[in-house]
């Protein structure tokens, strides 16, 4: 680390967060990380991200999910120490989801890598993933979000929207559903046909985030509004929200988090998301979006975003 130039180590993360890390150019070999804060980017070029890709996850303690593109093995890099961690060999190689409970540090930190029908579990200093089974109190095909909220499991499946939380009984992992409720009704416009949904721990309770689309004759979708709702369980319904006070939703392609960010440049009750090569904030106070594009120097396609917390 001594001897390193600056330009192959990320910037000093603990300056600000959340950072917005962008992967780019060939194979990944570039890595654009901006400061929202500051409204100013770093490039990059860290060996220890050319050529791997960053798994379906949120960073969690600053740690991110690595599979390398040419071997599919699989690490876990802090990217504020600088520190990693090689992982024992994952026999498949399309995941859905990874979440690291706890850092590597504590004892009872564990890995979780999801997959369609089941999940692997590594602790560390184990050998090897164990493989968990699924059992389903309710219809099930595919995850929408996964999330860890108050040290337990929530998962958002299809096709019928379902919220269930997991229970770990050997051999296998148990997800209940959790309220008995209809899912929310969205208030869709004409145009309005797609969505994508988050489920987002904030300020103690858990939110489902709806990202809706507008129809486009474009190449890619557009995204139009965004609508959600905090999960009552005295009521055992989703309750409409109009409003997150302070905090701040960013969300990345697959997964979300909400923050209490002290910076003056950081806009509360709003929702930071990316489209293309812009960032995009949605004002939940007069539901306008602004866009912006923070790094010029990345490319049009084959690009990564993914929000980093120091």
């Amino acid at each position: 680390m001594e001897n390193r130039v600056g330009y192959s180590l990320p910037p000093s993360l603990y300056q600000s967060r959340p950072w917005l890390m962008i992967s780019h150019g060939q194979d990944a070999q570039r890595q654009t990380f901006f400061d929202i804060s500051k409204n100013y980017y770093y490039s990059k070029i860290i060996p220890e991200l050319c050529d791997k890709g960053i798994c379906r996850s949120c960073s969690s303690y600053g740690w991110l999910v690595l599979r390398d593109y040419t071997s599919h093995d699989c690490s876990l890099l802090n990217l504020v120490s600088m520190e990693m961690i090689e992982l024992p060999p994952i026999e498949y190689s399309t995941s859905e989801y990874c979440m690291l409970w706890l850092p590597p540090s504590n004892p009872n930190s564990h890995l979780l890598v999801v997959f369609k029908d089941f999940l692997m579990l590594w602790r560390p200093g184990d050998a090897e993933f164990v493989r968990k089974e699924f059992l389903f109190d309710v219809e099930f095909n595919s995850f929408s979000s996964v999330n860890i909220h108050e040290g337990n499991i929530y998962a958002l499946v299809a096709p019928h929207g379902d919220i269930v939380k997991a229970d770990f009984k050997d051999p296998i992992v148990h997800f209940k559903k959790l309220i008995n409720g209809e899912e929310p009704s969205l208030g869709l416009q004409e145009g309005q046909l797609f969505y994508d949904s988050y489920l987002v721990e904030c300020n103690g309770e858990m939110l489902l985030v709806y990202k809706i689309y507008s129809a486009s004759f474009l190449s890619y979708k557009v995204v139009s509004t965004f609508e959600i709702f905090r999960l009552d369980h005295a009521k055992d319904a989703w309750i409409e929200v109009k409003d997150i006070g302070e905090r701040t939703i960013f969300l990345s392609e697959y997964q979300g988090r909400s923050s209490l960010v002290s910076n003056p440049q950081v806009k509360p009750n709003s929702i930071y998301f990316t489209q293309r090569r812009h960032l995009c904030i949605f004002d939940l106070d007069d539901q306008s979006i602004e866009l912006s594009l923070p790094c010029p120097n990345v490319s049009k396609s084959n690009s990564a975003f993914c929000w980093i917390w120091g």
